[in-house]
Parts: C-alpha cells; sequence; structure tokens
C-alpha cells in the first residue's frame, strides 16, 4: 500500500563520531577546509550535513561550523545560507493536540543510551496552510538514523496508524520496541498502534521537540528538498524516494 522511501546514515553517523574525536577549540584549520565548508554552505547544506558526509578532509563539528558562521569567519556570517535563516518563521501550529497516551517519562531511561536498536520517533512533515491535507509521515530509529518517509493523503489518525504500521510491520520485532511522537490529534490511535506492532507509545511533552531530535533533525533535511509552503500532494512517491536514496 505504502512505497517507503528510507535514509540509513550509519556510515555518515560513524564519521562523525570519528571527527569529534579530533574537534579543538580555536581556528586551526587549513584554508582548504574553509573553502569546502564555504562551497558546501552556499549549495544549501547544512552544517550537520556537512560535518556527517564522508569525506577525505578533517573537518570540525557541526557545533563549530555554526559557530564560525556566526563569528563571520564563513560566509561573512550571511545566515542566509543557513535552512533556517538564524531566525524564527512563526509558522503558528495549526494541528489538534490529544491529551491521553502514556508520557515519555514512563519510558525507560535506557533509551536515551542510543545503545539498543528499536525505538523509533513518529512525526508529520505537512503541507502549506491551505494548500493541501496532504503531508509526510515519518520515522527515525535512534540509534541508527535509520529514516522512513511516506506519503500520506491526509493526517486522520486512520491514515497515519495504517502508514506506521505498513512501515513498521517489515521489521522484526526486537527492533520495534518504542515508538515516541508528539500530541498531534493524527497519533490518536496509539493504542491501535500498540496492538498492531505489540509495541509501547510514548508522547513527548509539550514544545519538547528535542525529545525526538533524531526524527526533528531529519525533517530538517528533508525539508531541503520540501520547504515549508509547499503543496505536497503534487510530490510523487518515486520522487520522494529519490530524494531520500
Amino acid at each position: 500500500m505504502y512505497d517507503i522511501p528510507t535514509y540509513y546514515p550509519h556510515t555518515a553517523q560513524k564519521k562523525y563520531l570519528l571527527r569529534r574525536s579530533y574537534c579543538h577549540r580555536g581556528m586551526f584549520h587549513s584554508q582548504e577546509v574553509l573553502d569546502y565548508i564555504e562551497e558546501k554552505l552556499r549549495a544549501t547544506w547544512s552544517p550537520e550535513q556537512i560535518a556527517c558526509t564522508p569525506c577525505e578532509l578533517k573537518l570540525p563539528s557541526w557545533r563549530t561550523i555554526y559557530r564560525w558562521i556566526y563569528e563571520k569567519y564563513l560566509v561573512n556570517g550571511n545566515l542566509k545560507v543557513l535552512r533556517h535563516k538564524g531566525k524564527s518563521h512563526g509558522v503558528k501550529e495549526t494541528r489538534g493536540k490529544y491529551s491521553k497516551g502514556k508520557s515519555i517519562r514512563k519510558r525507560d531511561k535506557s533509551v536515551y543510551s542510543r545503545e539498543e536498536a528499536g525505538h523509533w520517533e513518529a512525526d508529520t512533515v505537512v503541507s502549506g496552510q491551505g494548500k493541501s491535507k496532504a503531508c509526510f509521515a515519518t520515522l527515525a530509529e535512534r540509534k541508527t538514523r535509520f529514516y522512513i518517509a511516506m506519503k500520506m493523503s491526509d493526517r486522520r489518525a486512520e491514515t497515519m496508524e495504517n502508514a506506521i504500521v505498513a512501515a513498521l510491520s517489515a521489521f522484526p520485532p526486537q527492533l520495534v520496541k518504542t515508538i515516541t511522537c508528539d500530541r498531534g490529534t493524527e497519533f490518536a490511535n496509539w493504542r491501535r498502534i500498540e496492538e498492531r506492532l505489540h509495541c509501547e507509545v510514548y508522547f513527548a511533552d509539550p514544545y519538547c521537540a528535542w525529545q525526538k531530535g533524531t526524527n526533528e533533525n531529519l525533517n530538517g533535511l528533508l525539508r531541503e528538498f520540501y520547504p515549508k509552503g509547499r503543496n505536497l500532494s503534487r510530490v510523487a512517491p518515486a520522487t520522494l524516494k529519490r530524494n531520500l536514496a
């Protein structure tokens, strides 16, 4: 029923962790490194993408790249090269909220360590306000950063339930232990999801996007292709799959 595009950045994550081991304070990097980073920034790459993409150069961490931009060591401090332009877009949340369900505070604390696979984060990427009901359901596995995006015709709870079950039922049970989402009404069928996948569903605290930061960050990369305001009903599943390859 769903054509499920995925992104599996395990190699990039290993490279990122390696780079962290030689990140130090100060501007010790060569001009070649600075030129490389500037080139990627002007090509609309985010600091996260630059730091996590395999490269022969010894690159700084994404936090250092952000700092260098703000301190005007890179691109003359031009914040327009960043996806979020260095400021809030002021977009208001228009979804209904769902008040029931288990709080993330009841989730096993071991999930935070990312030592065990099988813990997922779920979210929704929506069309521009008034453009269309079409949206993407997205899932990210915390340990591996394995990322799934599926086009949906609307944000109804039943539609989201079926999309999540279709995607995660392809995995063995030991790789689907928990799902953490926000309190949007599209996740109101959480009990049905638990029953069908034999897992636990938890809800992040209001206004705490960092509690499902893996998904939030990967959704930000997806927005490189589908900026806010885009009518997602016009996106072909094959195009979505190609963008995530």
